[in-house]
């Protein structure tokens, strides 16, 4: 926690510890590993995505032509590139060559991990896409990342091979060749599920691998336990294929399996991330970190909960407390909150998403990622931005969910 900057409007320096807001209200378990398991196959449901495990082993090229063109649909409006030039549409054709290659009616379908933490791109390209000049800190290709041993399908290559188009866990997209291993559906499956494991608890959690060097998984990625302090880590083998290597965790960056269900780990793990700079997509020119809904994401991944990447997709995976209207007053929808909101819920606007954190005489206050102003994770109340252009949080709210069915 940097305890530098000014802190937002009506937030004081107790109001920045999870034990502040723990002492408000009652602490129990309030998901079991049945509940948390039906919950994850419900956010399969409403992304409407395959779950890699259950892919069969050819998929029709014209599905997952389909998805690649989606990415290229978006690219039709005015971009810059990564020197503020106009993007001309020869540039996207030339990445449309690239992402499409000659294909068989039926492509088949492998399986792999990833051997470090990667970017997911809209295209084959590792180029800055922008939707103003200078812009730098929203690179619009980046959509997301994963982690060392995330579990991938891979789909195709790029013409040039540098490039994988693959379904990563809620999501379609390109990742770099270079940093997946291939292996057998049933090795892929057995690591991705493997009991016992380990989940990172820490910002990124230490792994020194037996060979040398090591990888630090983010908050929530869950790693395959060995033995007492050892966990497996994947690694490239020059033909790409896939080796398992030994790695020394860390003991207070891991917990062995999932953090129980408690609003006391869920604040714990929320308030040990405040401060880290915000990272649309997951990247700040090229730097890894977090936007709003993956701060969210990451938290709650920590207990076994594998909410959707985005925030929109967050709101409709949750279970409704409130929704918002235009016409409602600052008063009545603090009122709703209040009554009908729960500590550990998400507030959505369509922008954004926030952890709700509970209320002080009737004041709702939130933990949430933000790129106006601060750029970084702080605890503020719903009034923040009131008086800009766009008003405050509060006035623009859309729902509020909880992470539930």
């Amino acid at each position: 926690m940097n305890l530098s900057h000014p802190l937002p409007p009506n937030v004081t320096y107790e109001m920045l510890t999870a034990a502040f807001w723990l002492n408000r209200v009652s602490d129990h378990v309030f998901h079991t590993a049945d509940t948390i398991a039906a919950f994850n196959r419900h956010v399969y449901e409403i992304l409407n995505l395959p779950e890699i495990s259950t892919l069969p082993d050819h998929l029709p090229a014209e599905q997952v032509v389909e998805q690649i063109e989606k990415y290229f649909d978006h690219a039709q409006k005015t971009r810059y590139g990564g020197s503020s030039q106009l993007l001309a549409a020869s540039y996207f054709e030339t990445l449309h060559h690239n992402a499409l290659p000659e294909l068989e009616k039926h492509i088949p379908v492998q399986f792999g991990l990833a051997v470090r933490r990667t970017h997911v791109r809209a295209f084959p390209s590792s180029d800055l896409i922008m939707a103003e000049p200078y812009d730098f800190a929203f690179d619009l290709a980046q959509e997301t990342s994963i982690d060392v041993g995330w579990p991938v399908a891979v789909l195709l290559s790029s013409r040039d091979q540098k490039w994988s188009f693959c379904l990563v866990p809620h999501y379609w997209g390109w990742v770099a060749a270079s940093d997946i291993a291939t292996a057998p559906r049933e090795q892929v499956q057995h690591y991705a599920e493997s009991f016992p494991f380990v989940r990172t608890i820490a910002n990124r959690g230490l792994v020194a691998l037996e060979k040398g060097g090591g990888v630090t998984p983010q908050m929530g990625t869950r790693l395959p336990l060995a033995e007492s302090q050892q966990v497996s880590i994947p690694v490239r083998e020059k033909d790409g294929q896939l080796q398992l290597v030994c790695g020394s965790i860390h003991p207070e960056h891991f917990h062995t399996g999932d953090l129980p269900c408690t609003l006391a780990n869920i604040f714990t793990q929320a308030f040990s991330l405040t401060g880290e700079a915000y990272a649309w997509g997951d990247s700040r020119l090229g730097i890894f970190g977090r936007d709003c809904s993956r701060f969210i994401k990451d938290v709650y991944a920590t207990i076994g909960i594998i909410l959707p990447r985005n925030g929109d997709q967050q709101g409709q995976a949750g279970k409704l407390r409130v929704a918002f209207s235009s016409d409602m007053s600052d008063a009545e929808r603090t009122r709703l909150i209040v009554e009908h909101g729960q500590p550990g819920d998400i507030l959505v606007i369509p922008t954004h998403v926030m952890l709700y954190l509970g209320h002080i005489e009737g004041k709702p206050y939130i933990i949430h990622d933000v790129t106006s102003g601060q750029n970084r994770i702080i605890v503020s109340d719903l009034l923040l931005g009131q008086g800009s252009p766009r008003g405050s949080l509060l006035s623009r709210l859309d729902r509020m969910v909880g992470v539930e069915l």
